[in-house]
Formats: C-alpha cells, sequence, structure tokens
C-alpha cells in the first residue's frame, strides 16, 4: 500500500496512519509518499519497510555504506546531518514537554564527524563468517569496513575475516585516536592456537587478549592501551568502558567542566575508570568516585597515578549503597548512570545531601527527563547541552545543570 509520512519516531522510524492505527516505518522520512510492506501488525501498532520510495523528501542523502539497509547500525545515515541534528534536538525537546511538562531550550548542540569516529567494534563469529549482526537478528553481514569505524579497526577486521576462527565467539577491536595504540580481544568457547594469532597481528596491533569464561589472558603486550583526552592520560582494559567517539567525549567532559565551575567538594557517581573525576579535578578542592565495577576502580586509581593527581579518591560500592554511608558535605554532585538511569533511591540520597548543583550526564533522554521530573522537587532545571556522540544514529548523548532551589 502506499503512505505518506508525518514525522519521525524517537528512534529514526518514519510515522504514519493506516486505518487509525500507527505505522512505524523503517528509511522512511517525513513528507515522503511511500510504498510499504507490513511485517508486524500488533493490536496497536505496526511495522513496515520501504518497498518503494514514490516521493522523496529533499531531507535524504544517499547513504554512503552498502550495508545501511539491513545493519541496522547507523538507523539515521540516510538522513541530510544537519537535519539529524535538528532531529535530535526536536527529539530532547519533545521529550521533556510531554515528561516534564517544560519547554527546554537547548544550550550548545555539539556536533561530531560523521564517519570513522568509533574507537571499538564488538564483531560476532559464527561457522567462521564474522561481521556484524543484521538488525533484530543473530544472522551475520559480512563487511568491508564499517563506515563509522576509525581505520585501524577497518584494517584488523580484513586481516582477521581471512582466516580460521574457528571456537572463538565474538571479536572486540578497541583502538586509541591519540596514543594510535590498538587491542583486539577474543571472546572463545575452547582453545585456539594462540601462536598462529600471535604471529599474524603481533605487527599490527599492540596487545591481544583472550578471554574465556570471564577469565583474561594476555597474549602479548601490556593488556591493555591508553587514551588522552586533553591533557590526561587514560588507562583502557579489555572490559572498561570509555566513550567510544574520543573527540566528542573530551568535549562532553569540557561541558561537564564548564557546567560545574569551580567547587570544593565533588561527588562523581558512577564514575567508571575515572575518566570524569579526574578530567574536572583541577577545578575542584576534594573528588571523590563511586563505581560497584571493581575492574573499573582498579583502572580508575591507576590512572590517577598515571597522571599524578592527588585531590581524588576511589569507593569500590553501589553508588546509593555508598551514599548512604558518606557524611562529607558535598557541593556538587556528578551522575552519569547507566541508560537506565537514576532509580528512586538514588534519587532519595542525594535529596538528603542537597549538593548546590547536580549535574546529570545521559545517554537516553527519556530515563534522564523521567529522573529530571523527580529531582525538580528540590532542584531547578537550568541548562541543557547536547554532544552528538554517534552520528547517523537516533541516540544523543546530553549534558544538564541543576541548581539547588
Amino acid at each position: 500500500m502506499e503512505v505518506t509520512v508525518t514525522n519521525l519516531d524517537h528512534n529514526g522510524r518514519g510515522i504514519s496512519k493506516i486505518d487509525g492505527k500507527i505505522c512505524f516505518i523503517e528509511n522512511a522520512l517525513p513528507s515522503e509518499q511511500v510504498e510499504i510492506e507490513i511485517i508486524t501488525e500488533k493490536k496497536k501498532y505496526m511495522e513496515a519497510t520501504v518497498k518503494n520510495i514514490i516521493k522523496k523528501s529533499d531531507d535524504r542523502v544517499v547513504e554512503k555504506c552498502k550495508y545501511f539497509t539491513f545493519c541496522g547500525g547507523c538507523n539515521i545515515m540516510h538522513i541530510n546531518y544537519n537535519k539529524q541534528v535538528d532531529y535530535k534536538v526536536n527529539k530532547v525537546k519533545e521529550i521533556f514537554k510531554r515528561m516534564c511538562k517544560m519547554d527546554i531550550n537547548i544550550d550548545e548542540f555539539v556536533k561530531s564527524e560523521q564517519y570513522f569516529y568509533r574507537n571499538k567494534i564488538t564483531l560476532h563469529v559464527n561457522n567462521n563468517k564474522i561481521g556484524l549482526y543484521k538488525e533484530k537478528t543473530s544472522e551475520i553481514i559480512e563487511i568491508d569496513e564499517c563506515l563509522i569505524c576509525n581505520n585501524k579497526i577497518n584494517q584488523i577486521y580484513n586481516i582477521l575475516k581471512k582466516q580460521d576462527l574457528k571456537n572463538i565467539e565474538n571479536i572486540i577491536i578497541r583502538s586509541s585516536k591519540r596514543t594510535n595504540e590498538c587491542m583486539v580481544i577474543f571472546e572463545i568457547n575452547d582453545d585456539i592456537n594462540f601462536d598462529f594469532f600471535a604471529n599474524l597481528l603481533v605487527n599490527s596491533v599492540d596487545t591481544l587478549v583472550i578471554k574465556k569464561n570471564d577469565y583474561y589472558k594476555t597474549i602479548f603486550g601490556k593488556g591493555y592501551i591508553c587514551e588522552k583526552l586533553d591533557k590526561l592520560l587514560f588507562k583502557i582494559s579489555p572490559d572498561s568502558f570509555f566513550q567510544v567517539n574520543t573527540e566528542q567525549a573530551e568535549k562532553l567532559y569540557f561541558k561537564v567542566k564548564d557546567y560545574l565551575g569551580n567547587n570544593d567538594n565533588v561527588l562523581d557517581l558512577y564514575c567508571g575508570t575515572g575518566t570524569i573525576g579526574i578530567f574536572v579535578s583541577d577545578k575542584c578542592l576534594n573528588v571523590v568516585g563511586i563505581e560497584i565495577n571493581k575492574y573499573a576502580i582498579k583502572d580508575a586509581n591507576e590512572n590517577k597515578k598515571i597522571n599524578n593527581i592527588s585531590n581524588i579518591n576511589f569507593i569500590c560500592d553501589d553508588s546509593s549503597n555508598a551514599l548512604k554511608k558518606i557524611k562529607n558535605d558535598f557541593d556538587a554532585v556528578i551522575v552519569d548512570p547507566p541508560r537506565s538511569g537514576l532509580n528512586k533511591d538514588m534519587i532519595h540520597e542525594l535529596f538528603k545531601i542537597l549538593p548546590k548543583k547536580i549535574i546529570y550526564v545521559s545517554c537516553d533522554p527519556v530515563t534522564l527527563a523521567r529522573d529530571i521530573n523527580y529531582l525538580l522537587e528540590q532542584y531547578n532545571f537550568k541548562k541543557i547541552s547536547l554532544v552528538d556522540m554517534f552520528p547517523n544514529t537516533s541516540h544523543i548523548e546530553s549534558v544538564v545543570l541543576l541548581e539547588k532551589k
């Protein structure tokens, strides 16, 4: 059937209505007239794919990636980049309007390079095929290159895809932008020929690591790589979280520092390997970072030593549980929770210490707006900036400044 697309949903899908029922259409843009095939029909909605574009939007561009229509990783690559920015701005505004009853202004939108920005990829292996999962399936798509991963990652991938990958489940490649170091991690289910892969990769990567049953073994190299943000050096272990877009991560942390201002005592919740806390420490008298992952805390303490930072301390604990035991007075709290956001117990504990400022870093505008709605009981919403960490996808990173009423 033919339909006209009215707007985009928060996942970048076109929206139309058929007999009063909403229809989500992959790879369709507002104002386009498209011929569709319905692939799913539920009680309240339908899902469809585009079979033919009858009338194209002026905002549509030709996708540079030949895997775009079935990979699903870059779900809005078909949209002009400036329109991608507009889409993300409007998406955040609409979410806050709906969930917080607020008309917000965006303080700043930090744009990114569109291609070759990722410093990490996870490749899946099955029946000696290596590649990315086809959208919503476990079918592997073999590729020539990923246009959003840096060139070093693509070079290593093209070496590996020619090899016998028996007993390997996943291969993770991490490559730093500023230090030019590269790490490959094999997740295996049985023994492999370590010597073969060591000889194969020794001139191409800095370290090779094997993971089996949550145990890591370094085959060669130091077992980690390092990356620079501003003048700081950070260790990245095989299982460490590090933002996938190095350039944008640095800009994000500068925005956090700007919103933070000069403070005496700062609490950094969900601190991971300590990147944000260390990055802002030069504007603070004292910083305390809290993280539940013991391996992340180990890296955080090493990052502290590497950068000769003396005014930050790290605690390995659940963030809400640690808050119950901490007696310090904090001028500001930085929160960078997982996609699920803050739980009510955490917000309750924040209300007990009532810092003057809360800087909330979020990768999900929906859970961000939900939590802001609770925090508005004690705080005023002051500013929000958006950092495009993931161009060509519907995802957006946000930084919010809240001040105590």
